[in-house]
């Protein structure tokens, strides 16, 4: 019998709510967000520790909306990991030769070698939402994409590839308000670029695309992971439970950190999903609902 039990609630949920969330916003604080990344960073240090033990593979790919924090949680995810064995992968549109290759070939070199952990911030699922939306890609190459792709995912896992799909979600509102700051911020002014304007106007579209990606690429083996980045230290902190819970690595220590993703922030897109889509208004309506309990007594 082992000495302690795992965590089974989320620390978040065992606090006050003014210990995790601001008042004003209904976002995490930033003591609560350290706190517990601390203990997450730990557990993807043995992680990353066991992947190179053992000759492992694992890719772990970033689609989303823009502005949907795909770079930020990376970095967070790997800012303590050895930069030895464990890679971004951020490709620039192709070039004129790259157009005239199998779309995947690209792809295929920036795979990981034994030891190794790829993050890829975009992916070849770009075809089936900015080129599909931007009108980059024929209607052929976007069915070759679709047909070919699951059978891609397999191949990889069948020879040891360990593939995990993140999907980066952030609502309209919030979307608008991040790019607008990108053109006033010179520290994020960087990450503006000419499809994020034409994104704004486009945001019907980019749905339908990316349902139909969905429904046409996840799969049993290789699933979708949706995640609501509206709180973006929600997000990051869930991705990395997300992920840990997944794999059976040496040293992985459940009594001292909880491995459980909040089903509000993080969910398969199989699952049928009945909260809000703005996890930070459910907080808001908890400091009023308590506010109003305390103005009664």
């Amino acid at each position: 019998m082992p000495k302690y039990k795992q965590l089974v609630i989320r620390p978040e949920n065992a606090l006050e709510l003014k210990e995790v969330y601001k008042r004003k916003n209904g976002r995490m604080k930033n003591s609560f967000y350290e706190k517990e990344m601390h203990k997450l960073h730990i557990e993807l240090c043995k992680l990353q520790n066991w992947v190179k033990k053992y000759n492992k593979k694992i890719v772990i790919i970033f689609e989303g909306r823009d502005a949907a924090g795909k770079g930020g949680t990376i970095k967070a995810l790997k800012e303590h990991l050895n930069p030895r064995g464990c890679r971004i992968v951020a490709l620039p549109k192709p070039s004129e030769v790259e157009s005239t290759e199998w779309y995947f070939k690209r792809y295929i070199s920036t795979l990981p070698s034994g030891g190794e952990i790829v993050f890829y911030d975009r992916s070849w699922y770009n075809r089936a939402g900015v080129e599909r939306v931007m009108g980059f890609c024929s209607q052929e190459q976007y069915k070759e994409f679709i047909t070919q792709v699951a059978s891609l995912e397999h191949m990889l896992i069948a020879s040891g590839t360990m593939i995990f799909k993140y999907f980066l979600d952030v609502g309209k509102d919030e979307q608008k308000r991040r790019i607008l700051r990108r053109k006033t911020d010179p520290l994020r002014i960087w990450k503006l670029s000419p499809i994020d304007d034409k994104s704004l106007g486009l945001w019907n579209e980019y749905t339908q695309a990316f349902e139909k990606m969905f429904a046409r690429t996840h799969t049993h083996f290789c699933p979708w992971i949706l995640v609501n980045t509206n709180d973006k230290k929600r997000a990051r902190i869930n991705v990395a439970r997300d992920l840990l819970s997944k794999i059976d690595y040496e040293k992985k220590d459940q009594t001292h950190v909880c491995l459980l993703p909040d089903p509000h922030i993080l969910w398969q897109y199989s699952e049928y999903q009945s909260h809000s889509d703005d996890p930070t208004q459910e907080i808001l309506k908890q400091f009023k609902d308590k506010k109003k309990e305390k103005d009664k007594v």
